[in-house]
């Protein structure tokens, strides 16, 4: 199955900053993520923010892995093309070993 994510993922990226925003402590309880997390996404700007359309694998749930996801976000702030290419790929094998449990 070849699905296409990438605009969920961004709308749920842009609610998720908007939510930080707004109330960081909550969002944080919420999205179930560290304060370092919050501090992240709220500095994202919406050109940033656009870069996630690279990731075509779902990635809404923002507690899975605070390491990888700190690492995303890091580099959609700074705009490492490549670092964010890479976490795109390492995405797709997260998402491919997790598939590959679920079946056994």
């Amino acid at each position: 199955m070849n699905s296409d994510f990438s605009r969920l993922n961004l709308e749920y990226l842009i609610q998720a900053r908007d939510l930080v925003i707004a109330d960081p402590h909550r969002a944080g309880v919420i999205l179930g993520i560290p304060d370092v997390m919050t501090r992240i996404l709220s500095d994202l700007t919406p050109p940033l923010l656009t870069d996630i359309i690279r990731i075509k694998h779902p990635l809404v749930v923002l507690r899975r892995d605070v390491w990888w996801w700190s690492r995303l976000l890091v580099a959609l702030q700074e705009g490492q093309t490549a670092e964010i290419e890479t976490v795109a790929e390492q995405a797709s094998l997260i998402l491919s070993a997790t598939t590959e449990k679920v079946n056994r």
